[in-house]
């Protein structure tokens, strides 16, 4: 008779592994895909930003809106990277209606400050700066695939073309000349100036400025190291080549005059250090990047995973017992076949081989004479 299925110990060690395989999957999972966040009631993408400037350390809450971010999402990588590096204008969305508000609230801000044009990109590149760097790869799947600023934006994440893409858009909307600058693998913003200290590209007689979009504290015209020496590609953004949405059904992008959550463009807030002493002082700059979404089993399905825990306890108790427990007798209808043994050999059945023809007694087969009348046996 076979062993029942469970009771086999490959089956046992099995299902240990598979159920220990799925409870460890959340944790040993690596930080995949960033995707957006599940939208709210009304439709809309709550993303909280935070860099500092000039001393001072800024949050700004945005409230974008779903059907816009869908809309960018559903353009195909192969058409946003057809034209290479030098045709990511495509993705420089300045007539986008939501990034008009955007920006109309980044020029209240720093006329309000009273800053000159310098300050004003340095203002835009340090919030660019501090949204989280992530490659494509990992993020999307992709080995290239520039985003749409909507799309960096909600996603809080990008390489160094998803966040170009972001500045320069920006930058071109308050009133100012960019280009892209292409050193190898890599991707970056030149600002148009005159008279700034730093490195500068010329393009059609102009000058350029390098901005840094990928790492935090670079200022306009500051080179990273691995750079230096290099040269570099100089592409033109012609704003007439990039992506128009052709639905404009949109929530409403005008930005409101109060803040609410619903506000798609709320002003940026200028937060004092709460330890300040009488004469005010801003809190150091922190970088806060923001955790990538991913499926978490222990905090979306506590009860699953207290259920996975439980069988995995039983599992192991019952191999532990089965390892532990003597081994059964067998069963009392079937006959146990005694061992087979070797017949001694005795010097009784050596006698009675030889007999005396005189007296007729019995000797043993090796007798040369009889042990009764000894004589000799014939």
């Amino acid at each position: 008779m076979s062993r029942p299925l469970l009771s086999r110990k490959p089956v046992r060690l099995l299902i240990i592994f598979t159920l220990v395989f799925f409870v460890s999957l959340p944790i040993i999972r690596p930080l995949g895909v960033v995707t957006a966040q599940s939208p709210d009631q009304n439709q809309y993408y709550n993303r909280d930003f935070a860099w500092d400037y000039d001393g001072n350390h800024w949050t700004w809450n945005l409230s974008i809106p779903v059907a816009l971010y869908d809309a960018y999402k559903a353009v195909p990588d192969s058409t946003r990277i057809q034209n290479g590096p030098a045709g990511y204008d495509f993705c420089v969305t300045t007539k986008d209606s939501y990034l008009q508000g955007l920006v109309e609230k980044l020029n209240e801000t720093v006329t309000q400050l009273g800053y000159g044009s310098l300050d004003q990109v340095s203002f835009v590149l340090a919030f660019v700066q501090s949204i989280p760097y992530k490659s494509d790869l990992n993020t999307t799947g992709y080995e290239e695939y520039p985003r749409f600023p909507i799309e960096t934006l909600v996603d809080q994440a990008g390489d160094c073309d998803c966040k170009a893409v972001l500045f320069a858009t920006l930058t071109l909307m308050m009133g100012y000349g960019a280009v892209f600058i292409n050193p190898t693998d890599h991707l970056a913003v030149g600002v148009l100036g005159n008279d700034l200290s730093g490195t500068y590209w010329t393009y059609e007689n102009r000058t350029y400025y390098y901005a840094e979009t990928t790492g935090t504290g670079f200022k306009v015209g500051e080179l990273p190291d691995e750079f230096k020496g290099q040269s570099a590609y100089v592409y033109p953004i012609d704003e007439s080549h990039q992506y128009v949405l052709e639905s404009q059904a949109m929530p409403s992008n005008e930005p409101a005059p109060t803040i609410s959550p619903n506000t798609p463009a709320s002003t940026p807030t200028l937060e004092p250090n709460p330890a300040a002493s009488p004469s005010p002082t801003i809190a150091e700059p922190t970088s806060q990047p923001v955790e990538p979404l991913s499926f978490n089993l222990i905090a979306d399905n506590p009860i699953l995973f207290i259920l996975i825990v439980l069988a995995i306890v039983i599992s192991i108790t019952v191999a532990v017992k089965s390892a532990k427990k003597p081994k059964e007798p067998p069963p009392i209808n079937q006959t146990v076949s005694p061992e087979p043994s070797i017949p001694q050999v005795t010097d009784t059945n050596l006698e009675g081989n030889k007999f005396c023809i005189y007296c007729g007694s019995s000797n043993k087969a090796f007798a040369l004479y009889c042990e009764k009348c000894g004589k000799k046996i014939a």
